[in-house]
């Protein structure tokens, strides 16, 4: 084998010297026009499977169009040369060689030169103060528009909490759980009918459990509610026939492009309309800077992921359910380049002054329907201080600046992981709420199992001001974090602020919820029932009907629900 391989190898050599020495002599009749249709036919049968493969988008502004174009003239002119060399025949290879290469080297140099002049007269260069106007940036007032905390719109869960959750709702189904697999790529987060959730579809799980299903589709999605921490496997009437687990023409990437064969993607997320219908939202972006910079989404594409059809329409036009056109990471991109070049390209470089950065992370906060990107705000210097923070709307890229000094969000993470040491849990990536007047990161606690176990609350100013509590009940974290700022004086911790019941307790139950205790007081003046944790309220354990009470509960509670949070109870004095 290794004498054949050598052998090979010197006939190509001597071949291709003997095409291209000066005595080489023309001996057969020309069939030069042949090979060049053969060459031709064969890179055009070879360029359309890639296409149908790979689907770059057919636009100027793309590289991807333009690296298309330069792979395409090279494999013609390997193709020809191939055709040459080792025909059955060689008569016109010089020729025939030379055209190949002459060809396909100017599409390729003429590419190269767009790409080029494209990397230059779109660089930030020369473009700084047009990559800072980006994105609009207007400045927010924290206590007026924040809302003060409200934990029915809190998600309590994060990313790999939600994974872990949509999975084990999945084992549970007998019928799917064998065939079908969560789809972790997506989980996007929306505003589902005023409740934060999680959301994904469904994938097949391999090759052959695809070509049994695919006619019917994926049978479901999956919700996980970030604020009770339930999962649903919502069934769909009609099976989803498009997504990325499709392997031919439904694939969902191949479908909209083919559809759309100018338009370049940017992302792709899955959400649900107020129906319970889901859709596939692809994000349109154009390059406003030039040729390949200023990437900004100017449009929508909304694919019914069960009919398959679709309609393009522009940002303003897209309805209110949709939470999530624009993507995070879009926006963070947009706000580095106006926090870097706002002072033009050579402040960037030297003095740097009023240069600044995005801190690594963002979580997202749902407000008034909408889902909002959060992410703090730091010097270029990289130190361990926030100097403010973003909110960005995800539907409208409407976006606000908050200038709030105090730790950054690691820093808060390594200040409830500290509290919490002797369980070793770990803290998610916080969100920012309005905590009385104060702004405060807010972190669910989560164990080796991603499970979360309790809550952490972080006062941004002063982030030595930490409340930890080991209970899936945020409100008992809340009332040890209120008091630790009246203790304080940071928030005037006067009786008022907390709502008082009394009464005589006229029934009492219990309830484990994931480990913790719970009892539930029923008053007689009343129909509602107050939650206690009993790890934060001894005395509730030895409580009975008859007895003469006071309950304590956070002014924020809703005192018509029919179960009300409670902080403390104790005997009537």
């Amino acid at each position: 084998m290794e004498g054949t391989r050598g052998g090979v190898i010197f006939t190509i050599a001597e071949k291709i010297k003997e095409v291209f020495s000066k005595d080489y002599v023309e001996v057969y009749p020309q069939k030069k026009g042949k090979k060049i249709a053969i060459s031709l036919i064969a890179t055009l049968i070879i360029t359309g499977i890639r296409y149908y493969i790979s689907h770059p988008p057919i636009n100027p502004k793309s590289q991807q169009f333009w690296f298309f174009l330069i792979t395409t003239a090279i494999i013609y002119a390997v193709l020809l040369f191939i055709l040459c060399v080792f025909g059955r025949r060689t008569e016109n290879v010089k020729f025939a060689v030379k055209h190949g290469f002459k060809t396909s080297g100017i599409v390729v140099a003429g590419c190269a030169v767009v790409l080029i002049i494209g990397f230059i007269i779109s660089s930030t260069f020369f473009n700084a103060k047009r990559y800072a106007s980006l994105i609009d940036i207007n400045d927010g007032n924290f206590t007026e528009d924040i809302e003060d905390i409200n934990f029915d719109e809190i998600p309590m869960l994060d990313y790999d909490s939600a994974i872990k959750l949509g999975n084990a709702k999945l084992g549970e189904l007998s019928d799917m759980v064998s065939q079908f697999e969560v789809d972790e790529t997506y989980y996007t987060q929306i505003n589902y009918k005023g409740t934060p959730y999680r959301v994904t579809v469904l994938r097949y799980g391999d090759f052959f459990k695809w070509f049994k299903h695919t006619k019917e589709g994926l049978p479901a999605y999956v919700l996980v509610n970030m604020v009770t921490q339930e999962a649903q496997v919502v069934r769909t009437e009609s099976g989803i026939k498009y997504s990325e687990s499709e392997y031919f023409n439904h694939k969902l990437s191949r479908y909209i492009q083919f559809r759309y064969p100018t338009k370049m993607i940017y992302s792709y997320n899955i959400e649900v309309n107020d129906k319970g219908v889901p859709y596939w939202i692809a994000s349109c972006y154009d390059n406003t800077i030039g040729l390949f910079g200023g990437k900004d989404i100017k449009e929508v594409i909304m694919l019914n992921a069960l009919t398959g059809e679709s309609e393009i329409m522009p940002l303003d036009k897209v309805p209110n359910w949709v939470d999530r056109a624009i993507p995070a990471d879009l926006i963070v991109e947009q706000y580095n380049y106006h926090g870097t070049y706002a002072g033009g390209f050579w402040n960037s470089l030297i003095g740097q002054k009023d240069v600044k950065n995005t801190t690594d992370g963002y979580n997202y906060i749902a407000q008034n329907d909408d889902v909002y990107m959060y992410t703090g705000v730091t010097s270029v210097n990289g130190d361990t201080g926030n100097i403010g923070f973003l909110l960005s709307n995800q539907r409208t890229k409407q976006t606000k600046f908050y200038s709030l000094s105090g730790a950054i969000e690691s820093v808060a993470m390594g200040s409830a992981e500290g509290e919490a040491q002797n369980y070793k849990y770990t803290a998610t990536f916080p969100l920012l709420l309005n905590v009385n007047g104060q702004p405060t990161y807010f972190m669910a606690m989560k164990d080796s199992s991603a499970l979360v176990k309790g809550y952490a609350m972080v006062n941004v100013k002063q982030y030595q001001i930490v409340s930890f509590a080991n209970n899936t009940d945020p409100e008992v974290c809340k009332a040890k974090y209120v008091a630790l700022l009246g203790n304080k004086k940071l928030v005037d911790n006067k009786p008022a602020k907390t709502t008082e019941v009394s009464g005589v307790i006229e029934d009492v139950r219990t309830a484990v919820i994931e480990g913790n205790s719970y009892y539930y007081i029923k008053l007689k003046e009343g129909e509602s029932y107050y939650k206690l944790a009993a790890s934060e309220n001894d005395i509730a354990v030895i409580m009975k009907a008859g007895e003469a009470v006071t309950i304590k509960l956070d002014a924020a509670a809703d005192i018509t629900a029919k179960i009300i949070p409670a902080t403390v109870i104790e005997y009537k004095k």
